[in-house]
């Protein structure tokens, strides 16, 4: 089986990994994979130690545009044309578009489209009136033209249904292939990180994330409350690993707040998730959530979670854990924090139990069956 798989960006981020490992896989067990991705540097060069083929598509890119679109279906039927693949496997929302491309296709493969989030059905979804509308019906337009949709929470899953966008769809988890010796130990990546952060971490309780530095993710949430938080927990310092366009004026807000000494930007760190264990807590404010794969990270690393609840956060962590709060409910965030710190070792004891939702090989393993029941169906 012929497959290929495209993505906007190959800049870092969890659908880029999500994708690295998932071709990485299918190589691995046989399969024919090529991978296309616009801009970026991080999965081109991770795809190319792994041996797998991949196409550079400069007209993809995370901004919406009509030309641009144009120009990808047209590249995109170029390389279909020439290579003949038996399934495309699509990964965000501009790549939707170019399912169009079947249309004039004589060899008809089939058209797979990953939701890896429904950021735009979100409440907290930032936009101007009218565009979440116009975003909803593109959505809905453009997934008649594929032939299945993956969902990766069932949160998802229900929301499109009942946002009339799509009644097709099957629930697979995002996975990882992680062990305990794919992360330093938690004084090795404290060293690391304290060198990072120009500061010396050894004796603090350090609540830590790992995110693009951007509106969704909602780091100033943090910043802002942290008076709140340290004057409960004097000792605490919070590790930001990760870089994005808010890194300025995240750095500003930190410096409003007079908070240099207490919470730290480690910069975009490839692998970041082999120091994770230098933070006593994994915490991810975000406004909205597919399946965060740095969640996931932090449960195989072993780390307690204190994740805002929104998107698939619940499904990583499962429900009554004590593990979520109230998006932006400052007062919630400091019950849960008490309550993991009380509750520490039991926590990271039911959180190991999660990881078997996790696993990459039975992620690889949902795909191929999907990626055979399509492609047989049209035999």
């Amino acid at each position: 089986m012929k497959i290929l798989i495209v993505i906007t960006k190959a800049d870092i981020g969890g659908a880029q990994v999500f994708v690295l490992n998932l071709a990485s896989k299918l190589k691995e067990r046989g399969f024919d994979v090529d991978v296309a991705a616009g801009t970026g540097d991080f999965l081109f060069a991770e795809l190319e130690k792994k041996g797998v083929n991949y196409y550079y598509l400069d007209e993809l890119k995370r901004n919406f545009s009509i030309l641009d679109s144009l120009y990808f279906i047209k590249k995109l039927y170029q390389i279909l044309k020439h290579s003949q693949y038996d399934l495309i496997h699509l990964n965000s929302s501009n790549t939707l578009i170019s399912a169009i491309s079947v249309w004039f296709l004589k060899v008809k493969p089939k058209f797979l489209f990953t939701f890896h989030g429904l950021s735009f059905l979100d409440k907290n979804y930032s936009a101007f009136p009218g565009l979440k509308w116009i975003v909803k019906i593109y959505f809905k337009i453009f997934s008649m033209n594929v032939d299945e949709c993956v969902f990766v929470s069932s949160g998802n899953k229900i929301e499109s249904i009942q946002s009339n966008i799509t009644d097709k769809g099957v629930v697979i988890y995002n996975g990882l292939d992680l062990k305990e010796n794919d992360f330093l130990t938690k004084e090795e990546a404290r060293i690391f990180i304290s060198k990072k952060c120009n500061h010396d971490l050894k004796n603090n309780f350090v609540i830590g994330s790992t995110g693009r530095l951007a509106y969704p993710k909602n780091y100033a949430f943090l910043i802002s409350n942290f008076d709140s938080i340290k004057s409960k927990y004097p000792g605490i310092k919070l590790v930001i690993i990760g870089d994005g366009p808010d890194l300025s004026k995240l750095k500003a807000l930190v410096k409003n707040h007079k908070c240099e000494k207490d919470i730290f930007f480690a910069g975009a760190i490839k692998e970041s998730h082999k120091y994770i264990k230098a933070f006593d807590i994994f915490t991810l404010p975000s406004r909205y959530e597919g399946l965060s794969i740095s969640l996931i990270e932090a449960i195989f690393a072993g780390i307690p979670i204190l994740a805002s609840d929104v998107g698939g956060n619940v499904e990583v962590v499962g429900e009554n854990c004590n593990q979520l709060y109230q998006l932006d409910d400052i007062s919630d965030y400091l019950q849960k924090l008490e309550y993991i710190k009380n509750n520490y070792d039991s926590i990271k004891k039911s959180n190991n139990k999660r990881k078997e939702l996790f696993l990459l090989d039975g992620m690889v393993d949902s795909y191929i069956k999907v990626y055979k029941d399509l492609v047989e169906s049209k035999k």
